[in-house]
């Protein structure tokens, strides 16, 4: 089988205006005729993307992608021009500069091209000197773009005078494009697809990344369904392995090819998805002349795709000239993209080329105008390009308070699994974010303060609402915030560590809270802690204190549960409330019983701690439920790992 040989491979496409010669060239240079359909040849018109082979004089493998000049065609002008390297700028002598040809340059400065040179066709055709005013006006034409200084070179498609300088120049092109990095997971926009008879479906395109080989499933999106490579191809040579870079074609099996076309991709599994919302960074053409308003419709164009929508600027209300704003754009139909893809945007009617710029990611949301918080996040992504590792945290990070799950995240970052995972190690670590206890999902360090000052407020309006508590449950500060408790005890940790808020198992407290007890209540509850202490193992029932006292009994049980939270007291049962040292006192004694005659029976701890059945039962029955002791029928054992339960009082 042959194979392509282990050599850099390029791809370079045309553009220009309709009559320019673009396919004639194509032709002359490969031999090979683009136009490839029936109503082209006919009517000698490019309506859809042409593809020819050349090899360069030291071997290099050439993809030529002839793309058509009417106005009417720019969307597969822009399908074409996915995956570009080079560009020839092709402007016939007896022409020159058309309005193709500026919005051909224009929509190839907004896909990102940096590499071209400009051919100058059909010199045969006019009046000696022409050639040199078409070139005065071409200085002018490029002038601020990256083709400014290119070489013009001049040539004739029917006499062939020049050729071989529009060669040499396109070989010296091609060996400055560098290799292309094959990394990440593989991904190729359609540009078309059809079948072989014996083989079946057949797609081609330029992969933007990863690499693919024979027996390999992928993805076909939007629809979903998984196909397998049966075969490759790579600029029209069988391969076991392609990437990206090259101009392919992949032999699909388990899917129809009237069923995929322009606009979907093959990926590698269960890492691309198809969305509505794009955010953006958008840059409006110089040459559109007019200020442009948010939420105009507009015809949306990445890569091979192509749907309708609306552009939603979000850092400012419209656009000048030139200017340049971060946005959404919101479409009628969902689309594969990546993060650093370029995109563009035309005026939905009357078509006309409005700008575009780089895609920073996708949302499940429709953002809102004017928010610091969704530009800060956007500016964020923006920088990260490029480098995996901070796009990483700024998605992590724009997520805010909704922690994301380490099996999402390749899907949001455009990553494999293998890719992702190092680098949210090397980030937790550092300490930029942080895994939610017990769930093992992911929250950027600064939601995480975000939501420590949440929990803050949430527990001032708790104590406001409850003036005797002391403090308050995981699960009742979770459901004022409206946040899983597993999150809500991250945020209370930092709350914690910051020093403004305070715990006692199992409660929380905002140390700034001073309480909001009566002076009488101060009275009262300082009379219940002392009658609770000199009364040990004989404290009265709350009613009875409260007949005492003379106050409610409601008001008194309030009383009790503050005390209970600052760790003064313990409920045992509805009707038995002990004071901390009376507890610790009887918990000693039955420890030192235990240690010294193995166990202790229901009647011996009567004797032991010195009360009745009615306190001594709620005692023993708590020591069970704190892990202090073990029941077996009326005998009790001091249970393993004992100790620990008394070591606070050490």
């Amino acid at each position: 089988m042959e194979t392509v040989p282990e050599i850099f491979r390029a791809v370079v496409g045309t553009a220009g205006h309709i009559d320019h010669g673009k396919s004639s060239l194509v032709k002359a240079l490969t031999g090979t005729d683009p136009d490839r359909l029936k109503e082209e040849r006919e009517r000698g018109l490019t309506i859809d993307l042409g593809y020819a082979e050349y090899t360069t004089t030291t071997g290099r493998q050439v993809g030529l992608i002839d793309v058509p000049g009417h106005e009417r065609f720019i969307r597969n002008m822009v399908a074409g021009a996915t995956g570009l390297d080079v560009v020839m700028l092709v402007v016939a002598a007896d022409d020159s500069v058309m309005p193709q040809t500026r919005e051909h340059l224009e929509i190839m400065r907004i896909l990102g091209l940096t590499r071209g040179f400009v051919v100058m066709t059909k010199i045969d055709l006019v009046e000696e000197g022409m050639p040199d005013l078409v070139e005065e006006e071409l200085a002018d034409f490029t002038r601020g773009t990256f083709l400014e200084g290119a070489p013009v070179v001049r040539c004739s498609n029917v006499t062939g005078e020049g050729l071989d300088a529009v060669r040499a120049e396109l070989e010296r092109q091609v060996a400055t494009v560098p290799p292309k990095d094959a990394s990440g997971p593989f991904r190729l926009p359609i540009q078309r697809s059809f079948t072989v008879k014996g083989h079946g479906t057949v797609v081609t395109g330029v992969p933007l990344s990863g690499s693919v080989a024979v027996g390999d499933a992928l993805e076909v999106l939007p629809q979903g369904v998984v196909a397998r490579v049966r075969s490759i191809q790579a600029h029209h040579l069988s391969v076991p392995r392609a990437g990206a870079g090259q101009r392919v074609a992949l032999n699909l099996s388990d899917v129809n090819w009237k069923d995929v076309g322009r606009g979907c991709s093959v990926c590698a599994p269960g890492i691309f998805s198809a969305s509505p919302l794009i955010e953006v960074r958008f840059k409006l053409l110089p040459s559109f002349g007019r200020k442009l308003a948010s939420h105009v419709p507009v015809r949306f164009h990445a890569n091979t795709t192509e749907t309708l929508g609306t552009l939603v600027l979000l850092d400012a209300k419209e656009v000048d000239p030139g200017g340049d704003v971060f946005a959404q754009v919101r479409l009628e139909e969902p689309v594969i993209v990546a993060p650093g893809d370029r995109f563009l945007l035309r005026l939905a009617s009357p078509e006309r080329t409005l700008g575009g710029g780089l895609i920073l990611g996708e949302t499940k949301f429709r953002h809102k105008q004017s928010r610091n918080w969704i530009t800060d996040n956007l500016a964020a992504k923006e920088q990260a390009l490029g480098d995996r590792a901070a796009y990483v945290e700024a998605v992590i990070r724009a997520q805010s308070l909704h922690p994301v799950a380490p099996g999402d995240l390749p899907a949001m970052v455009r990553a494999t699994e293998a890719e992702t995972q190092p680098i949210v190690d090397a980030l937790v670590t550092k300490g930029r974010i942080v895994r939610v206890p017990g769930l093992g999902t992911l929250l950027h360090v600064e939601p995480v303060e975000v939501g420590a000052r949440a929990v803050e407020e949430s527990l001032s309006a708790l104590h406001q609402a409850n003036h005797y508590a002391w403090g308050f449950g995981l699960f009742d500060i979770a459901s004022s915030v409206r946040h899983p408790p597993a999150v809500v005890e991250l945020f209370l940790a930092d709350a914690v560590r910051r020093g403004t808020v305070e715990r006692q198992n199992p409660e929380w407290r905002l140390r700034a809270f001073k309480g909001g007890l009566s002076q009488e209540d101060r009275r009262l509850i300082g009379w219940l802690e002392e009658r609770l202490r000199s009364t040990g193992m004989a404290t009265p029932l709350p009613a009875d204190l409260a007949k005492e006292a003379q106050r409610p009994e409601k008001r008194i049980l309030n009383l009790l549960t503050m005390l209970e939270a600052q760790g003064k007291a313990k409920r045992l049962d509805e009707s038995v409330v002990l004071h901390r040292e009376a507890l610790d006192a009887a918990r000693d004694r039955v420890v030192a019983h235990c240690v010294e005659k193995g166990q202790i029976t229901s009647i011996e701890a009567k004797d032991v701690i010195g009360g009745t059945r009615k306190y001594v039962i709620p005692l023993l029955e708590h020591f069970d439920a704190i892990g202090l002791t073990v029941r077996k029928d009326s005998v009790r054992t001091l249970k393993p790992g004992w100790e620990s339960i008394v070591a606070p009082k050490a």
